[in-house]
């Protein structure tokens, strides 16, 4: 009976069925407070590339920085407070009290200092002639002439002088140690900074020698010039001041500015590295998948910079092609921020002070001149992107120097004071 109502014939057509119109409204579940446990149903979510490499940490260098130039400035004052008492008492139990019928200066204890060194250094001569004996005339008039050469000017320079000689023989050592395909590795893990290493410790080893032959002319060059005008500049400093200690020599006071300059200087790289660089180059590893920009697939990709976006930025570039992969984050050695440290102690000490390159052509510019001007390029390698040197630690390294030179006689002074009080506690207890 129903079919025959769905027959089709000539007359008829197929029936329409009417439905009842239904309107279907949608109803969004509800959200529930409890937390979703996805371990137990095995959907782990997949952590973010930041997650998986994690947060290198800053707070442990910067813990060792502290402690070094705490450690560095302490050793150099218990010495330098040794060595003075010494050559006090040398000068006024020594001898009678008609050769000294003034008050003994610091001037006066490195004259002696200077005394005793060509004494030691007459005594070496003989011992030259004597190891020699057994050789040719000729020979052994050559050798003994050269021992004499090198011992007068040795002796001729200032204690400033010889330390910046014995820090850029041992620079040229590293250098050597760095020929050494045997010793690379060794030196690759020691010699140089990784901020992703989590190593403290090559802060320190890390401004010690350089890789390339050209830094390493350089960081001589810049340490012989340099480093006997700033120590220079710390002991005229030292005897200037109303409550001066006196001091017998200026060496120790030097080593540790040159040392905590460095540890300053690298902690300052590290940081900048760390909190700017660092975040950007996670970020652009982590980019999504439906970015319009092409996520890269390797650090190598994803360490080279993108492409300028204007002609002014173009010509403002690295200059080397897009495809070369450019690290910001790649380990550094941290000598060069030493000297900048130097040289802005030097400029600032000596405002009037001219300098002037041993070849030609030979125009001398002011020293503050020739150091502002290395600073300015430093920011612009910044801005432009250079990473051949270590901008950061540049001028880390100058406001080092720069702090040093309002602060840093004062608070020599206060601690030589205050390590010379304690010294006889600390005897009488023992």
């Amino acid at each position: 009976m129903l079919l025959s109502s769905f027959r089709q014939c000539s007359r008829h057509t197929f029936p329409r069925i009417h439905l009842p119109r239904r309107t279907f409204t949608y109803c969004a579940p509800r959200r529930s407070t409890a937390t979703l446990n996805t371990s137990s149903l095995g959907l782990n979510s997949q952590p973010s590339l930041a997650q998986k490499i994690g947060r290198p940490s800053v707070r442990n260098p910067a813990i060792f920085a502290v402690l070094g130039t705490c450690a560095i400035f302490v050793y150099a004052a218990a010495w330098t407070n040794i060595e003075t008492d010494e050559w006090v008492e040398k000068l006024t139990h020594g001898r009678a009290p008609r050769t000294w019928p003034h008050t003994i200066t610091s001037a006066d204890m490195r004259n002696a200092s200077n005394f005793a060194l060509a004494q030691e250094l007459r005594e070496g001569l003989k011992n030259v002639g004597v190891f020699t004996e057994a050789l040719p005339i000729p020979a052994r008039n050559i050798i003994m002439r050269v021992w004499a050469n090198v011992a007068q000017t040795y002796l001729n320079v200032t204690e400033g002088k010889r330390l910046c000689w014995k820090i850029c023989l041992l620079n040229i050592g590293i250098w050597l140690a760095w020929k050494s395909k045997r010793l690379h590795p060794f030196m690759r893990r020691n010699y140089v900074h990784d901020p992703l290493s989590g190593r403290s410790i090559t802060m320190l080893t890390s401004m010690f020698g350089s890789r390339l032959a050209i830094v390493l002319g350089m960081n001589v060059f810049f340490l012989d010039g340099f480093g006997s005008s700033a120590s220079f500049h710390l002991l005229q400093r030292q005897e200037r001041m109303p409550e001066g200690q006196l001091e017998s020599t200026s060496r120790l006071h030097f080593l540790a500015f040159f040392v905590s300059a460095g540890l300053f200087a690298a902690l300052t790289s590290h940081i900048i590295r760390l909190k700017l660089l660092y975040p950007r180059i996670i970020a652009r590893l982590s980019l999504p998948s439906n970015q319009p920009v092409a996520k890269p697939d390797t650090w190598a990709s994803a360490l080279r910079d993108p492409a300028p976006t204007s002609r002014l930025r173009s010509f403002f570039r690295w200059p080397f092609p897009s495809s070369t992969p450019l690290n910001p984050l790649i380990p550094r050695a941290g000598a060069t921020g030493v000297l900048y440290a130097i040289m802005t102690l030097t400029a600032l000490g000596f405002p009037s002070a001219e300098i002037a390159l041993f070849y030609p052509p030979n125009y001398s510019v002011p020293v503050q001149w020739g150091v502002g001007s290395l600073l300015l390029l430093d920011i612009f390698g910044i801005w432009r992107g250079w990473r051949f040197f270590d901008h950061f630690a540049h001028l880390g390294g100058a406001a080092f120097g720069a702090i040093y030179y309002v602060y840093g006689p004062q608070f020599w002074n206060w601690l030589r004071i205050a390590v010379a009080n304690r010294a006889p506690q600390s005897e009488k207890q023992t």
